[in-house]
């Protein structure tokens, strides 16, 4: 699974599943686009128009599925997720060395020890290198997890192509071809995404 905020989908985000997909030789890999993020209060694109923009880059893609949820975090989504699958399903979250760190080292759980523990008795995490690969501290509670920890390693380009680039782009009004799909680039042209506010 590969959860975000998509806002919008890009190149990066088919690409890293693709390779997730090849590298550890999963059946799928199912986007995920929450309600709400659980990190990020305020996006400049309406979860329906994610969740438009997000069918549309996965839609000819056979091995790719896309889900909506109301859930955010990778434990409340995998008890939604994994309802529709058999008992027996080997599951991975795909995420980026920067939502690793977050996840593991600095969110706030009630109870961490106990988060982490439930989190890998579910599920494994693939985590790609952004920029750098991920380091489990040795004195962290993520250290007793190390076999259920994946590293994904990317071409030095796609760590540099992110959401917010798009976003940067398209504010100074220049071309973003290369960095999303053509259909979700006729669909924030088409409504208007991302564009500068006038004064």
């Amino acid at each position: 699974m590969l959860s975000g905020t998509f806002n919008p989908p890009t190149l990066a985000h088919t690409e890293l599943a693709a390779l997730a997909r090849r590298q550890f030789d999963l059946h799928e890999v199912v986007f995920v686009l929450p309600l709400r993020s659980p990190h990020k209060a305020c996006l400049e694109a309406s979860w329906e128009d994610r969740a438009e923009m997000l069918r549309l880059a996965v839609e000819d893609q056979p091995m790719f599925a896309a889900a909506l949820t109301t859930a955010g975090l990778f434990l409340d989504i995998h008890r939604v997720i994994a309802r529709f699958y058999p008992a027996s399903t080997r599951m991975f979250f795909l995420t980026g060395r920067d939502a690793a760190e977050r996840i593991l080292l600095e969110w706030p759980y009630p109870d961490p020890e106990r988060a982490l523990a439930e989190m890998f008795a579910r599920f494994e995490l693939i985590v790609a290198d952004r920029l750098t690969a991920f380091e489990v501290p040795a004195n962290s509670l993520a250290a007793r997890y190390r076999n259920r920890l994946h590293r994904l390693r990317l071409p030095p380009e796609l760590g540099h192509l992110s959401a917010d680039k798009v976003r940067r782009r398209l504010a100074r009004k220049e071309p973003i071809q290369d960095l999303v799909d053509p259909r979700v680039r006729a669909y924030i042209e088409a409504h208007g995404l991302y564009s500068p506010e006038l004064d």
